[in-house]
């Protein structure tokens, strides 16, 4: 009678049996396109997190990311409601427009001294995918109505970062940090003035184009009355390269959005801005270490109150911190991050 001998599998061989069952539960990356639950356009430039509020990338401008199946993923966009979900297997994941509301201001009004606005800002900074700066607030500004010249009033503002060591910066690197973090301000144009004075941009059918290659788009949304403008800012660069003190700073992507009042008679000036949004994406290495630090910076604004007046009167830090209450809770974080930020606090 034979025998047999018992053959048992190598720690290799487990370790790939168990990763290819792992493949076959979860699934591999799809291709997925997020798009306008209404105009079911595609929609560029959101930031999606992962389950526990680690930034995993940006939908580039035709909408698409690779989301794995079986992942839970967490959506943020300035023109879009926040959005949670377990993703399954469908190639569209649907986001519905924002729907916040300002009050009207008569046009008269303009003939006043100055455009006078208070702006709820967030900026987020993950550092290897981890959360390590958070700053949030309100600020006020004064725009002179006839020569765009902005001041910036009072400011409230909220500060957090990680005690994580893993992502702790180095001695050496307060001579070139990795805080980007940047507070908002109003430039005296907006992206889409800056695009139709260029001459080597264009606007087709929804789409920017430089010099024939799309580098952005234009939504008009006929029913609200806004129009949604983003644009790559790094173009026609790839990449920008910073070299001081040792440390080589690569930023590879910058993506620029801004969300407008707007009207077929009206094109959107300053005064017409409801939102922006800016991301970037930078690596930093230094040539004594061989490491590469991998981030990304995401800032927005949401401009809560407008009024045109003659005269500068700024806010009570008081009236500030009451606003702050105020539209911190209408314009929530995503929600693991705010758990991210009440666990270290």
């Amino acid at each position: 009678m034979p025998t047999y001998k018992k053959e048992y599998p190598t720690l290799v061989e487990a370790v790939i049996t168990a990763l290819l069952v792992l493949v076959t539960m979860v699934g591999y990356a799809q291709q997925v396109m997020l798009a306008d639950s209404i105009s079911k356009n595609p929609i560029g430039y959101a930031t999606v997190y992962d389950a526990d509020g680690n930034v995993i990338g940006r939908s580039d401008m035709g909408g698409y990311i690779n989301l794995q199946k079986g992942f839970e993923y967490h959506f943020s966009h300035i023109g879009y409601e926040p959005k949670s979900l377990v993703y399954d297997d469908d190639s569209i994941v649907f986001l519905s427009p924002s729907s916040y509301e300002l009050s009207e201001v008569s046009v008269t009004a303009k003939k006043k001294k100055y455009y006078h606005c208070k702006v709820y800002f967030r900026s987020i900074e993950h550092v290897d995918s981890c959360l390590k700066y958070y700053m949030d607030g309100i600020r006020e500004f004064y725009v002179d109505t006839k020569s765009r010249k902005c001041t910036s009033g009072n400011v409230v503002t909220n500060r957090f970062m990680s005690k994580r060591q893993d992502i702790a910066q180095k001695k050496r690197s307060m001579m070139m940090g990795d805080r980007y973090m940047a507070l908002p301000f109003l430039d005296k144009s907006t992206l889409y003035e800056e695009t139709i004075r260029d001459k080597k941009r264009n606007i087709e059918a929804g789409t920017i184009y430089a010099d024939s290659i799309a580098i952005g788009s234009c939504e008009v949304f006929a029913d609200k009355d806004e129009m949604l403008f983003s644009i790559n800012a790094l173009w026609p660069k790839n990449a920008l390269v910073i070299n001081l003190f040792g440390y080589t700073q690569v930023l590879s992507k910058h993506n620029r959005t801004e969300l407008y009042r707007y009207d077929d008679s009206d094109a959107p000036s300053v005064f017409n801005l409801k939102s922006s949004n800016g991301y970037r994406h930078l690596t930093l290495t230094h040539k004594k270490e061989n490491v590469v630090r991998d981030i990304d910076v995401e800032d927005m604004f949401y401009v809560v109150e407008y009024e045109y007046t003659d005269a500068k009167e700024s806010s009570s830090s008081e009236s500030l911190r009451e606003d702050y209450e105020k539209y911190s809770e209408m314009f929530p974080v995503v929600e693991r991050i705010r758990e991210q930020l009440e666990r270290e606090e």
